[in-house]
């Protein structure tokens, strides 16, 4: 399964005109077979007008449930769809979990990484467009996982995307998204 938190960055809510999170973190989810690895060429959906990148930190569970792995991931979202959906309090299962909206880079093993001290960085076409840092993030990855534990059936080897920081923005076809989860894993995709 790919959990996913939203809001997990107060900057990122701000800018969508939505509340923080106060309390828990807000848990919506993607298919496994939404993942997409680096250098497959995306199609964007065509129910939508206003798909968005977020880059975030993904982290991989081991068998105890520690963070065993990290990546960058690209949590693709069909933005317009996802205000409809707020609007109308419905899920965000069309908006988040369509066809190829789970970007992932390379796995990198997570031992001695301080998940709080993190780079995330995303270029649109050669320009930087994403920058964010897992130290502003409002639940840490510890907190995650507690939380996750407690109240989902999550397994070894689950997907957990940990929330994007402030700068997303529309794709169209022909872009070019790298991301970057700084010295540590990369990732590409051109969109049509």
């Amino acid at each position: 399964m790919i959990y996913c938190i939203g809001r997990n960055y107060a900057a990122h809510a701000k800018e969508l005109g939505n509340e923080v999170p106060k309390g828990n973190p807000i848990v919506f989810f993607k298919p496994p077979a939404a993942q997409v690895l680096s250098g497959t060429k995306i199609k964007l959906p065509k129910f939508s007008v206003d798909v968005q990148y977020e880059t975030e930190l993904a982290l991989k569970l081991g068998s105890r449930f520690e963070v065993a792995e990290l990546a960058i991931a690209n949590d693709l979202t069909a933005r317009d769809k996802q205000r409809e959906a707020q609007d109308s309090k419905s899920p965000w299962g069309l908006a988040k979990g369509f066809k190829q909206s789970c970007g992932l880079g390379n796995w990198v093993a997570a031992d001695g990484q301080d998940l709080m001290a993190l780079e995330l960085r995303c270029l649109l076409n050669g320009k930087l467009v994403q920058k964010g840092f897992t130290k502003d993030m409002l639940f840490s990855p510890a907190v995650i996982i507690s939380y996750l534990r407690e109240n989902f059936p999550i397994e070894p080897g689950d997907i957990i995307l940990t929330g994007s920081p402030q700068g997303v923005g529309k794709v169209a076809p022909g872009d070019k998204i790298e991301m970057e989860l700084v010295g540590l894993s990369q990732a590409s995709w051109v969109y049509e």
